[in-house]
């Protein structure tokens, strides 16, 4: 066997490899590279928009969360206001109920007042009719006299 005519052979049957890999196998291999390449190049970039998309994430919440505190601290001002105006109300409905109370009690006292010196003067006249009438029945002196009123002012006191 001749040595060129096997390196020619096998420099045919190496080319008619190399023409049926680039035909029909590369162009697969090829088109699979580039779209794990492009798949790759979309998945990184979709990353980079993520990473942004979170940064961004996270500081809108922290502003949303700073925006809240303010809002619940204003919340909570208004509350503790609303319930220092109630309590003030309530106070000065408490005061003015106390007032009332105590003007009709004063107002009773005084009809009660009223009342026991009207009492008092009709008991005292009574007394005095009595004692006048003792006193214009005896018809006596003076000291006898003095004695029928002391008695009758002992009987009033007692």
């Amino acid at each position: 066997m001749n040595l060129n005519a096997t390196l020619l052979g096998q420099m045919i049957a190496f080319g008619l490899f190399v023409w049926f890999c680039w035909k029909f196998v590369w162009p697969p291999l090829l088109a699979a590279m580039e779209e794990r390449a492009e798949n790759i190049e979309q998945g990184l970039k979709d990353s980079e928009e993520s990473a942004k998309k979170i940064l961004d994430a996270e500081e809108q919440s922290k502003k949303m969360l700073a925006e809240t505190k303010k809002e619940a601290k204003k919340i909570m001002d208004n509350a503790k206001n609303q319930s220092e105006k109630i309590v003030e109300e309530s106070k000065n409905k408490a005061t003015e109920e106390k007032d009332r109370i105590v003007g009709a009690a004063q107002s009773e006292i005084e009809k009660e007042v009223v009342n026991a010196k009207k009492i008092l003067e009709k008991d005292f006249a009574s007394s005095v009719m009595s004692a006048v009438k003792k006193i214009v029945a005896k018809e006596v002196s003076m000291s006898s006299y003095q004695d029928t009123v002391d008695k009758s002012l002992d009987d009033f006191r007692k």
